[in-house]
């Protein structure tokens, strides 16, 4: 009977770390322990609309009629978005005057800020988070501001999480009584 061949040391331990790399890579985390992509941009922009949300309202006035952030998915392909959009009635002052506050607050609040004026519109960017403010229409009457929130780039990873992600409740940011309800 021939004896079996050995097998260098240096070559079984190279082995045992690639095998180990290529399963971490494979589930798209490097441990068990970190968040995926998905959970990480979620906590990113609940935490941003928790500081922002709240200047906002104080310098437009007027109340926040809802808004929950939830993941969805783009035309079942495994690429998701994580978005927020909600109404704000009742504005202190005119529309005009309310974009230009919005856009104060936003770059106060370190986002790059564009002001379209023919479409009635601010947009502020910081890293992923996009934030548009807008003029609400009805009936030709200017009557408050639509505000959303959302990520620039897309989450790819972490679909088992955006899939079934719970929503928040931003209203909650601006509106105490509300949480508590």
């Amino acid at each position: 009977m021939k004896p079996r061949p050995r097998i260098n040391p240096l070559v079984g331990l190279l082995v045992a770390v690639l095998v180990a790399a290529l399963a971490a890579t494979c589930s798209g985390r490097d441990s068990a322990d970190e968040p995926s992509e998905a959970e990480t941009f979620k906590a990113e922009m609940d935490t941003e609309a928790a500081r922002l949300l709240p200047d906002l309202m104080d310098a437009v006035g007027g109340r926040l009629g809802g808004m929950q952030a939830t993941y969805y998915e783009r035309g079942g392909f495994g690429i998701w978005d994580y978005t927020a959009s909600g109404g704000i009635v009742d504005t202190a002052a005119s529309t005009t005057d309310s974009l230009a506050a919005s856009a104060a607050v936003l770059a106060h609040h370190g986002y790059a800020v564009e002001t379209d004026d023919e479409q009635r519109r601010v947009r502020g960017d910081k890293g992923e988070i996009v934030v548009l403010v807008g003029a609400s229409l009805l009936k030709g009457e200017a009557t408050g501001l639509n505000i959303s929130m959302g990520n620039l780039g897309t989450v790819s990873e972490g679909d088992d999480y955006a899939e079934n992600a719970p929503p928040a409740d931003y209203l909650a940011f601006v509106d105490p009584q509300h949480a508590s309800r």
